[in-house]
This record gives C-alpha cells, structure tokens and sequence, in this order.
C-alpha cells in the first residue's frame, strides 16, 4: 500500500488517486508538537482563594440604621425611667400609679338608659295613634 495512505488523521474514503494525506499529515504533527510544548509549559495550580465577597452584600446598612434605631429607643426609655425612679426617691412617699376603673354596672345602667331615650326619641317623631287606629 501506499506510504501517504498509511497515515490518515481523519478517515475518509479517497476517492482520487492523486489525494495525498502527506500534507494533512504535516499540519497535524505541526498542532500536535505545539500542543505538547503548551501542555510542558503549564503549571498546576489550584484556585483556593475564597470568592469575592462584595460589601453590599455584607454589610446591610437598611440593618445597621434599624438596630441602632432600637438601641436608640431602649436608651431613651431607660432614660425616662431613671427619672421617675429620681424624682420618686427625691419627692415625699406617696402613690405615682393611680388606676381609676370605672365600674361596669354603671356603664351598663347608662348604656341601657341611652338606648331607651334613642327608642322614645323615635316614637315621638311618629303619632301612635293613628298608627293604632289604622290597626284597627
């Protein structure tokens, strides 16, 4: 067989006699040599750097605004206290909490008073008796 058909970096079916894979042959030797210096060429080396951390995604300042709001807050209500807790030992002795409870029996009895005049209110407007009469 032929010398230049011995090689055939793609096989394919020649057709033609005067075909020759001599210069395929070349041009692949050529990519293959400097595909093999490339590959003596290279280093290993393995990526262990952490990924890029971006700031915005860190740091949150909708966050920091709303936690120092709280600590703001907190330290204003601590204030306050701390002042009534002064004037009440600076003051004579005597009741800082007054809870006034209305009593429930009284306001049943006023509610019940107020439906009855709102009911007689409506009657007055409207003569009964001609109302009854018409019933009759």
């Amino acid at each position: 067989m032929n010398n230049s058909l011995d090689y055939l970096a793609y096989p394919v079916i020649v057709s033609n006699h005067r075909q020759s894979t001599a210069f395929r042959k070349k041009l692949d030797f050529g990519h293959y040599i400097c595909h093999k210096n490339r590959i003596q060429i290279v280093k290993p080396a393995v990526d262990t750097k952490p990924p890029v951390a971006h700031t915005h995604h860190i740091l949150k300042l909708s966050k920091l605004q709303g936690e120092q709001k709280r600590i703001d807050k907190i330290e204003y209500e601590n204030k306050k206290l701390c002042q009534k807790i002064a004037n009440a030992h600076r003051g004579p002795a005597k009741v800082d909490c007054w809870n006034e409870y209305p009593s429930k029996r009284l306001l049943t009895a006023e509610k019940i008073q107020e439906k009855a005049l709102g009911f007689l209110s409506c009657l007055d407007s409207h003569d009964t008796s001609k109302w009854l009469n018409a019933q009759s």
